[in-house]
């Protein structure tokens, strides 16, 4: 279990927080099922012994778990009982985290994402909205280099086609 202060515990909380919320919620498009993984993110990061050299480590790793949080969430028998679809643009503003400056952009952003295959929506998400690096991509998701522009490739062409 980490040994870490409420102080300190809250810095990483609202440093990360944004981040792995809008990533749970391109999985599940689901605010509630979103506002829940991204808890059960923290409370893995508490209960964890992971050691961190340094803070994109960190990062990397609470990123790593949302996605595989989210995985498993959707592949639960809960989720396939009971599935919940709702429209992006019913979304304020702040249920996104308070980072989109355009509402509708961010909201046609989402719409954009929400059909894409999940490997395709996990780099588009850490590429352009939160504007990592390819290398780091590939570091996060355990991929190689290539993988990653391969995939961001396939990506930006499938929403071509759609749109």
């Amino acid at each position: 279990m980490r040994n870490i202060s409420n102080e300190q515990f809250n810095k990483k909380y609202y440093q990360y927080k944004d981040i792995l919320y809008k990533i749970s919620y391109t999985y599940v498009h689901n605010v509630y099922d979103a506002d829940d993984i991204v808890q059960d993110v923290f409370m893995k990061y508490l209960n964890s012994n992971e050691s961190f050299k340094t803070d994109d480590n960190e990062k990397y790793w609470l990123i790593r778990v949302t996605i595989n949080t989210c995985k498993n969430f959707i592949s639960s028998n809960w989720k396939k009982r009971i599935t919940f679809d709702e429209d992006l643009n019913k979304i304020s503003n702040n249920d996104l985290g308070n980072v989109a400056e355009d509402k509708c952009n961010y909201n046609k952003l989402f719409d954009i994402i929400k059909v894409l295959p999940h490997k395709y929506k996990e780099v588009i998400i850490l590429h352009y909205i939160e504007e990592m690096k390819v290398n780091e991509i590939s570091s996060v998701l355990k991929i190689s280099v290539s993988a990653v522009k391969k995939r961001l490739e396939r990506a930006r062409n499938m929403i071509k086609e759609q749109y």
